[in-house]
């Protein structure tokens, strides 16, 4: 038998409450599951993983199809619209040919081409750097719109306004 296996239970530990007994030692604190090496034997090393495979950029494109391309259709049938391109790869080695392929995973609108900035009256010589490249002035929403690239450009992220709602 194990140890702490037949432990009586108290009197003192019934409650009035509740006609189970409190819990007691559990046992697996006293017991681990996990087998034990035999005396004199050593304990097993955990398993090794195998080396990562070499990656593909260690490869040379030999072929890129579209996916109406023949040497394509079967991949185009199993992931549809999603495939862009297949690609056949030799190993940089020369031990194995790869096949990649290209898929689309996500598709959302472009984002608008123009930003909302707030540039104060005081501020002329901004202004006119910001006519030159582009910028219009707003009257209803008394802003400028400025092109993505230029609010880069001029450093402008800290005055860019969300449209209002």
């Amino acid at each position: 038998m194990l140890a702490h296996y037949d432990v009586k239970i108290a009197p003192r530990a019934l409650s009035r409450d509740s006609p189970y007994p409190a819990p007691g030692p559990r046992l697996s604190a006293f017991y681990s599951l996990a087998p034990r090496p035999a005396a004199g034997a050593t304990a097993p090393t955990t398993p090794t993983r195998p080396p990562p495979a070499r990656a593909v950029t260690d490869s040379v494109v030999l072929k890129k199809l579209a996916p109406t391309d023949a040497g394509a259709r079967r991949l185009a049938a199993h992931f549809g619209d999603a495939l862009v391109c297949v690609r056949y790869r030799e190993d940089a080695e020369g031990g194995r040919r790869l096949t990649t392929v290209e898929l689309v995973v996500d598709t959302r609108p472009l984002p608008s081409g123009e930003l909302l900035v707030h540039v104060a009256f005081p501020e002329a010589e901004l202004r006119a750097r910001i006519k030159e490249a582009g910028g219009t002035w707003d009257r209803k929403l008394k802003l400028w719109r400025v092109p993505r690239t230029t609010v880069r450009k001029l450093k402008l992220t800290s005055r860019v306004v969300r449209k209002p709602a």
